[in-house]
């Protein structure tokens, strides 16, 4: 395999997918879980004869509960931070990639790392990124837009070969 090179910007529209990306695979079950308890209070709720204002607010706080677990509410929150924290914070940093036979190397401005596949977490493949997880709360974003079709199939490969979690999301 030739190497793989490729230059990712995190831009602001790359930054916000990958936070809707990353809640709604992290919270998978625990959100289920939430939603129907949710759901039996509500029905709770509606069966009751007599309702006194500690239901109604038990009601209200339900309903904020399923739009904050179902809707982009919570990545938008998250990507406002990384927003006020301005140079500190991930948007417009790049970072190259060289992606090799059983590793990769990447290079941002102050910080240079090589990592084995083996000891990535999880990747998970979008249509325009791959997210490489190095823990359950680090990932690198690899743009895919920059690379051709060969390049992102043997990247592809490559990865489900020497990653044991790989997700693709398209």
């Amino acid at each position: 395999m030739d190497e793989i090179k490729n230059v990712t910007i995190y831009s602001k529209e790359q930054i916000k997918k990958f936070l809707e990306v990353f809640y709604f695979d992290r919270i998978k079950y625990p959100r289920i879980i939430v939603n129907i308890l949710i759901l039996i209070m509500i029905i709770y709720f509606f069966r009751k004869t007599e309702v006194n204002i500690s239901d109604i607010l038990a009601f209200v706080i339900s309903l904020f509960g399923i739009i904050e677990l179902n809707t982009n509410m919570i990545p938008k929150i998250n990507y406002n931070k990384l927003i006020k924290k301005g140079n500190n914070g991930p948007i417009d940093k790049k970072i190259s990639y060289n992606f090799k036979k059983n590793k990769f190397e990447l290079q941002s401005e102050n910080n240079s790392e090589t990592i084995e596949y083996s000891a990535l977490k999880k990747v998970i493949e979008v249509e325009e990124a791959y997210y490489l997880y190095i823990n359950n709360s680090k990932a690198f974003i690899v743009d895919k837009t920059v690379l051709n079709n060969q390049e992102i199939t043997n990247l592809s490969n490559i990865l489900k070969k020497h990653v044991s979690t790989y997700k693709s999301k398209k």
